[in-house]
């Protein structure tokens, strides 16, 4: 059998095998594009700010707020907007005497919470991105309970990105000539010819994204199994949150401002709290630059729990090339490298799939039909 009909019985059998959860997949990724926007529609109250002249509170004042709010919670990390943003801070915080995280909105210029804590998949949104990454396969409870079937819908979202990698190159190497006539649809001619024009122009035109979106998920799903492994692979359990585990002496508003003093012109997004014994306050943000791709979380400035004293500083700017491109995997994955067009033009492609699975459907049972004929007539 020839390299061209392998790839073509490969390429035919595994997107009948991988069809419905690549489908969700897709179908989700496309949705979460819009993520933010879907959040404003539907969590006006929760998620957006009012139109306000007001400005932020400082940070260590609104620390101390969400801690008397929320006195049975640990703060664990806080994703904070600049001035004039419309988006309310997402304070993701650790139950006491739990493990589990849950997320609150907040107000930065009143510094109430717009939101109860809910557990990451509450909204719609997070729903859907749970559901993106692990198809609600984690912790499966009528699986004997194991590392791998605790991480089961991560391990499968994992085999569905190289699923996704390998149907795209060999659709590229099946169809190498479609190019060429890449514009030519043969609507005058019988349903087989017309969904197989159909199908290899889907493809062809979704290739470039479906091979990054393959390429960033496999190196995300994969990074994350990786931690997991490495922290807890050998029955280690997770810290159960019994206490605050950094000073309250420490105030976030001066490593912030330390953090900005380390890198010039540095723009802070993200504080990680010590949510584990021995961690430090992290602060993550964006060093200027003028390449797209590049992620708002990666430089990094670290301060010790206790003290506030400063630890270390990651400038992403002073990498190599092999550092921003694995930094670039997030901005390629989203789409939100490229305002407006690139996250509709992402979303377009996600909805391809529906089209690629219908048309290569019929061209999979057409040609098992046809074989089945041909050994009829030879009985």
């Amino acid at each position: 059998m020839s390299m061209r009909k392998s790839l073509h019985k490969w390429h035919g059998w595994l997107g009948i095998i991988f069809m419905v959860p690549f489908l969700l997949i897709c179908l989700t990724g496309s949705i979460l594009i819009f993520k933010k926007e879907i959040d404003s529609l539907l969590l006006p109250e929760v998620a957006t700010l009012a139109p306000s002249q007001q400005p932020r509170l400082p940070l260590d004042e609104l620390k101390q707020r969400v801690n008397h709010q929320l006195p049975n919670f640990e703060i664990g990390s806080w994703e904070i907007f600049p001035p004039g943003h419309d988006e309310a801070d997402r304070v993701f915080v650790i139950k006491k005497g739990t493990d589990i995280w849950h997320k609150v909105h907040l107000n930065p210029k009143t510094g109430q919470l717009t939101s109860l804590p809910t557990e990451p998949s509450h909204y719609l949104t997070d729903w859907l991105v749970e559901l993106h990454y692990t198809l609600l396969l984690n912790d499966i409870e009528w699986l004997e309970f194991s590392f791998a079937t605790e991480h089961f819908g991560l391990l499968l979202t994992l085999v569905l990105g190289l699923f996704l990698l390998f149907m795209g190159i060999s659709g590229l190497i099946m169809y190498r000539r479609f190019w060429a006539r890449f514009f030519t649809l043969r609507w005058n001619q019988r349903m087989l010819v017309v969904f197989s024009d159909l199908h290899k122009m889907g493809g062809t035109f979704a290739s470039p994204v479906l091979l990054v979106l393959g390429i960033t998920g496999v190196y995300y799903n994969g990074l994350i199994f990786y931690e997991e492994w490495t922290e807890h692979g050998g029955g280690q359990e997770h810290h159960i949150m019994a206490e605050r585990l950094y000073s309250d002496s420490v105030n976030i508003d001066e490593i912030v401002a330390d953090s900005r003093e380390r890198i010039d012109g540095f723009k802070p997004t993200y504080i990680l709290f010590p949510y584990e014994p021995g961690l430090p306050f992290t602060v993550f943000g964006r060093a200027p630059t003028a390449n797209p791709l590049l992620s708002n979380y990666g430089s990094v400035s670290s301060y010790d729990a206790s003290t506030g004293a400063h630890l270390s500083t990651y400038n992403l700017n002073e990498q190599g090339a092999g550092s921003k491109t694995l930094d670039a995997v997030r901005r390629l994955h989203f789409g939100s490298w490229g305002g407006l067009t690139v996250k509709v033009w992402y979303s377009f492609v996600g909805v391809l799939p529906l089209l690629l699975a219908v048309t290569g459907t019929y061209l999979w049972w057409q040609r098992r039909s046809k074989r089945a004929r041909k050994r009829v007539k030879r009985l």
